[in-house]
């Protein structure tokens, strides 16, 4: 897969404008009178809330840390190199952005520093996801926001396995 420079502004604006379209559906969600429609938008809610937050976290605690950063990427998942049977197929096919990190300026902050903005994408990745799981309970059969529940633990759990070995967590 070929990689695709995108401009800083650019590639901010989709992650806020993905936030925010996430959080629309959480709004709208509770007035979709089909139930299974109805758990699809709060499921592409969580979806979008799983990825976009991920590299405006990055941005936003590295710029406060001291980091610069020179543009966004869209390429493959760095999970593809989990040799992971089902997840490494998938995640060498979905593009998905990334921050390319200006590297003098991150040898020169703390390592306290680095760390932190390390984390922040998968610390993201991991908390606003539970966001649709508050916003679902009472408005969707408990068995279907359990299913939300599930996801997000599994994808809490998925991540402090796949973090520390291919992730952000194994860069500090």
């Amino acid at each position: 897969m070929t990689q695709v420079k995108i401009p800083l502004i650019l590639g901010n604006s989709i992650e806020i404008l993905g936030i925010a379209g996430a959080i629309w559906l959480i709004v709208v969600a509770p007035d979709i009178n089909s139930v299974l429609l109805r758990f699809s938008t709060y499921l592409l809610s969580w979806a979008c809330l799983v990825f976009f937050p991920h590299c405006l976290a990055h941005f936003v605690t590295g710029r406060l840390a001291g980091v610069r950063f020179t543009h966004y990427l869209l390429s493959k998942s760095p999970m593809a190199r989990l040799e992971v049977p089902i997840i490494s197929v998938v995640a060498s096919k979905i593009p998905v952005l990334g921050l390319k990190i200006d590297q003098s300026s991150l040898g020169s902050v703390s390592r306290g520093a680095r760390a932190v903005m390390f984390v922040s994408g998968a610390a993201a990745s991991m908390i606003f996801p539970f966001m649709v799981v508050v916003a679902s309970f009472g408005r969707l059969p408990a068995i279907l926001n359990g299913g939300l529940l599930f996801l997000s633990t599994a994808n809490v759990a998925f991540d402090l396995y796949y973090s520390p070995r291919a992730g952000d967590i194994s860069r500090i």
